[in-house]
């Protein structure tokens, strides 16, 4: 009997310290429902905060692309306050629908920003890295990631995939979470690394203030066209743009667009127009034509059809080098007609018109094309640059490069090499130039060029100090805008500075004014500001 009570007064003591046990536990740490799931019912999730790759350095070691910082709101459904909705919208940039839904989901999630957010229940705050930055530049070079953001797509980051891949690192975080994956209560978040994010990566010709300048001035001129900035005598690439740009880490919103938003126009054909008159003046002076004259009525007739000069223009008496620096159409076809087919295709192929520019491996411009048709009209066309001629921006501007460096064809290059454990690398390729045309002829094309900035058509490309040399020009695409009107391609092509150059500078603009209006301001703004920072 006794072994009996004593059985009873042990359960009961037992009972009793369990009670004491549960109300100690629970005036320290809460309800005791959270603590049953904390002890009983939790589960470790693992979730990527944010992965890196190896990173895109300029010629200064400015990164282009990875190691850019920024802010990562993990966000906690059930300790959120709404009322934060449209701030957090604002912040991060995301949809407040989108925000909506995955806080009806419940689950933990992340958000990044590229500022500072203020303390927010259920926001935990942690600082990283992001792949691209707030305001990115020469996007269209860079390229882009897949969804994952893992994988290198186009431009650079395909490129050198492989290369980049081998740098790669991860951020996560850890919590304790309930039956739908929300945080519990008391328990937070850690965040930890697979490996320390890594400064290693590829060097590329281009300078990031540079092309942020040149961008910026497109912005303000025009909306779609592309803009490229070269050595003149070593080839390397030092800006090269397309616009409109992108997001590139949104780049689903661009797949069904109309707008173009992911066509690199630097590397991409186009029709032509007065540029083209810098091949046939080269083929004049190679060919020992120098002295045609010819009296400009504001158009010339070639068969059947009367081509006219812009507006209609009648320039009177030309030469050359007038008829080079008011882009006269009437004396460059005379002149086409007295050359030929067959000169100026031969020229035309010496310039290297009719072939693609690879600048990194599988990164290459489109071939042009040069017409096959030599009738009198198609070679009308031709010679002033119109027709079927079709050819990219970067291929104009090595084009232009031949006029201000001796006469030499470049072979353009983005690559400059490694940085791998803090030191740089220089593997560039060796960039081959190939004579093309003799000292004379190179010097009298440079002089033309300067004529046309100093008293042509290219006047308002004269930056403030310098000089420079260049050409307009106006090309019919034979499409209508949504007025009806012929959109037009339209160039300004040129060096900086007038004696010396360094540089070769080629603007396009889609839809333009005009070469004068629209892309010789641009190219100025770009001369400008060369010269007050370099």
């Amino acid at each position: 009997m006794w072994i009996k009570r004593s059985g009873v007064v042990y359960i009961l003591f037992l009972a009793l310290f369990l009670t004491v046990l549960f109300r100690v536990y629970y005036v320290s740490f809460g309800q005791i429902s959270d603590t049953t799931r904390a002890v009983a019912g939790s589960r470790s999730v693992k979730l990527e905060l944010y992965g890196s790759k190896g990173i895109i350095y300029d010629r200064n070691l400015c990164a282009l692309a990875g190691n850019q910082f920024a802010y990562y709101l993990v966000i906690n459904p059930r300790g959120f306050d709404r009322q934060n909705i449209e701030y957090v919208s604002s912040l991060t940039d995301t949809d407040k629908d989108l925000i909506v839904s995955k806080l009806e989901k419940e689950g933990v999630f992340v958000l990044k920003s590229y500022y500072e957010p203020k303390e927010m229940p259920g926001v935990y705050v942690y600082e990283g890295t992001t792949r691209y930055s707030n305001e990115p530049t020469a996007v269209h070079t860079i390229g882009y990631l897949d969804n994952e953001q893992k994988k290198g797509i186009s431009g650079v980051e395909k490129a050198f995939d492989s290369e980049l891949s081998k740098f790669c690192s991860s951020t996560y975080i850890r919590y304790s979470a309930n039956a739908v994956q929300g945080v519990i209560a008391g328990l937070g978040i850690e965040a930890s690394r697979d490996r320390e994010d890594s400064t290693d990566g590829i060097v590329l010709t281009l300078d990031r203030r540079l092309s942020a300048a040149v961008e910026q001035s497109m912005k303000e001129h025009m909306e779609r066209g592309a803009a490229v900035v070269l050595d003149c005598d070593s080839g390397e690439i030092l800006s090269m743009s397309s616009m409109p740009d992108f997001d590139a880490e949104n780049i689903s919103e661009y797949i069904n667009s109309d707008g173009g938003e992911l066509i690199n126009r630097a590397m991409s054909n186009g029709t032509v127009g007065s540029v083209f008159k810098m091949v046939i003046a080269a083929c004049a002076l190679e060919n020992g034509i120098d002295g045609f004259e010819y009296d400009c009525t504001g158009g010339i007739a070639v068969g059947d059809r009367v081509f006219t000069c812009q507006n209609r223009q009648k320039h009177g008496h030309m030469t050359l080098d007038s008829a080079f620096a008011m882009s006269c159409n009437s004396y460059y076809i005379a002149l086409g007609q007295l050359l030929g087919y067959e000169k100026i295709l031969q020229t035309a192929q010496l310039f290297g018109v009719d072939s693609s520019i690879e600048i990194l491996r599988g990164m290459a411009s489109s071939s042009g094309n040069i017409p096959e048709n030599s009738g009198a009209l198609a070679l009308a066309n031709l010679s002033i640059g119109q027709g079927s001629l079709m050819i990219s921006p970067l291929e104009i501007a090595r084009i232009t490069g031949v006029m201000c460096n001796g006469g030499y064809l470049l072979s353009p290059r983005l690559y400059g090499g490694t940085y791998i454990g803090g030191r740089f690398s220089n593997e560039s390729e060796y960039s081959y130039k190939t004579k093309i045309i003799s000292d004379d002829t190179a010097a009298r094309l440079k002089q033309m060029c300067i004529g046309c900035v100093q008293s042509g058509t290219g006047a308002s490309a004269n930056p403030d100090t310098g000089g420079a040399g260049g050409k307009t020009a106006s090309a019919q695409t034979g499409r209508l805008d949504e007025n009806g009107k012929e959109i037009l391609n339209t160039y300004f092509t040129g060096f900086f500075p007038a004696e010396n150059p360094k540089y070769v500078i080629t603007v396009y603009a889609e839809n333009g004014q005009s070469g004068s209006k629209t892309c010789a301001p641009v190219f100025k703004e770009i001369c400008d500001f060369i010269a007050a920072n370099y």
